[in-house]
């Protein structure tokens, strides 16, 4: 125990103490509660090192007086056992700046992608490249891959859409309620279109979304009684952070109850601290107002986490890194002490992190991304505005649907490189997302979704973005059998 939860048992038995009697429990592992129990019997109320020696004292055979030392904490299983963290998303590329061709070249590589993604289905046969159907009088049966460039309804409530690949653009017509989901249709997106061309038009029968697969989570678990802990939105720094959430949560991790023993990793999904600037008034909502002290109280926070547990954190919006994404991962100027620690792992926005790949052994895939992208995802699809942003799974099904992290241009801010990573191309056991300050925990087609709270309580700030604060949810997945659990540390 840590002096804090030592002084905690003691007041919640109404028991006061000094600070030598506090250091004595600490130093020597006793157990608080064993204490606090035996004083209470002995209608002691002040402890003392002098109060807890006599409560402790007993005669053995000899007559002779000694003192034992009831030892507090449960073993800790995980920290018995190795682990493995493999981020395999980088993004370090050079910093300049971008032109036409780099943004030519990142929706290059994602049409690519999610077409091929798309072909594999077997809804999806033969797909025609638009500029073979210029001037088509009739054709039937037709499949096109494409991206929606422009979105319309005619005054008979008809879909007009524009959509474009690699070899041209043509009209497709969606006819008032199809219901083929064009409802959940944005702009940008890439979809395959089924149905029939006249005159060069497109008249939509069906769509087909690129959707991930049906994935069996029983083959994604891992040999070891381990588990691995979900956080986001810590936002120290904040007027409204609550102090009693990380005191609460560093407790449960070092008591090692209610599973805390098998806890091996902790993944944090961005927004480390709440930044400076980062809304018009914010100083006023600060009560760390420089950002390098704000990152000093986040590594202060990490420090007091065992060392045994692997510890991966990405950024956020409210990080002081580029907000443009994919965002990189954190550097020594903002985390000089803990970057060197053998178990802190710093990755990039967003994140695809392998734990517990133990000795060529496949372990566990987690896609994280913070989630900047999703207020205005939700704000462009009917759907999901109707379930609003306290109920983040919605959104995040969606994403899983069309296989994109941010489908939409102008969802979040871009550095477009090469390639786009916020393409799903590969299915994740574990779809962890932040942002939001809503917790949910569902499971689609097999993948876990962890929607994680946050540290942090209600602001105005919050208000006006339309957020709505659900702190202090903790979720743990046990990850050789992949069944989840929540700790609620607020009520």
């Amino acid at each position: 125990m840590e002096n804090e939860d030592v002084v905690s048992v003691f007041l919640k038995a109404g028991i006061l103490s000094d600070k030598s009697a506090i250091d004595y429990v600490t130093d020597n592992d006793i157990d608080a509660e064993d204490i606090a129990e035996k004083m209470l019997e002995s209608k002691m109320y002040f402890a003392t090192v002098e109060v807890i020696e006599s409560v402790l004292a007993e005669k053995d055979a000899d007559g002779e007086t000694r003192v034992e030392i009831k030892h507090a904490g449960k073993k800790s299983i995980a920290k018995d056992i190795d682990g493995s963290v493999r981020i395999s998303s980088k993004h370090e590329e050079e910093q300049k700046t971008k032109t036409i061709t780099d943004f030519v070249a990142y929706f290059s590589d994602r049409y690519e992608k999610i077409k091929n993604i798309l072909v594999s289905h077997s809804d999806v046969k033969n797909p025609i490249s638009i500029n073979r159907l210029e001037g088509k009088a009739n054709e039937r049966d037709v499949s096109v891959i494409g991206i929606i460039s422009k979105m319309d309804v005619s005054k008979n409530g008809h879909r007009i859409l524009e959509v474009e690949d690699s070899t041209g653009s043509m009209t497709a017509i969606i006819m008032k309620d199809k219901n083929v989901g064009e409802d959940s249709l944005i702009l940008d997106e890439i979809v395959a279109f089924k149905g029939g061309v006249s005159n060069g038009t497109l008249f939509v029968d069906a769509i087909v979304f690129p959707e991930i697969p049906v994935v069996n989570n029983a083959d994604r678990k891992v040999d070891d009684p381990v588990s691995s802990v979900f956080i986001s939105d810590i936002h120290i720094g904040s007027n409204e952070y609550l102090q009693k959430v990380e005191d609460k949560f560093i407790g449960w991790l070092k008591g090692g109850d209610n599973g805390a023993g098998d806890v091996k990793y902790i993944c944090i999904a961005g927004d480390t601290v709440d930044g400076v600037g980062i809304y018009p008034g914010q100083k006023a909502d600060l009560k760390i107002q420089d950002i390098y002290a704000q990152y000093r109280a986040f590594e202060e926070f990490i420090e007091r986490i065992p060392e045994h547990i692997e510890i991966v954190i990405i950024p956020g919006n409210h990080d002081a890194v580029r907000l443009a994404e994919p965002q990189p991962a954190f550097g020594k100027d903002l985390m000089p002490n803990i970057t060197g620690f053998n178990n802190v792992h710093l990755g990039p926005n967003p994140c695809r992190v392998e734990l517990h790949g133990i000795d060529g052994r496949q372990g566990v895939n987690v896609l994280m991304y913070h989630g900047y992208s999703f207020t205005r995802t939700i704000d462009a699809v009917p759907t999901l505005r109707v379930n609003g942003m306290d109920k983040p799974e919605y959104v995040m099904t969606e994403l899983l649907r069309k296989r994109h992290l941010a489908p939409m241009y102008g969802s979040t801010a871009l550095m477009p490189s090469g390639d786009d990573p916020h393409v799903i191309s590969r299915v994740p056991d574990i779809f962890h997302t932040g942002d939001l300050h809503s917790f949910a925990l569902k499971s689609y087609r097999g993948v876990q979704l962890i929607s994680s709270s946050t540290f942090q309580g209600q602001t105005a700030f919050m208000d006006r973005v339309g957020h709505q604060s659900n702190p202090g949810k903790v979720t743990r997945v046990r990850l050789d059998s992949m069944r989840p659990s929540v700790l609620d540390l607020v009520n």
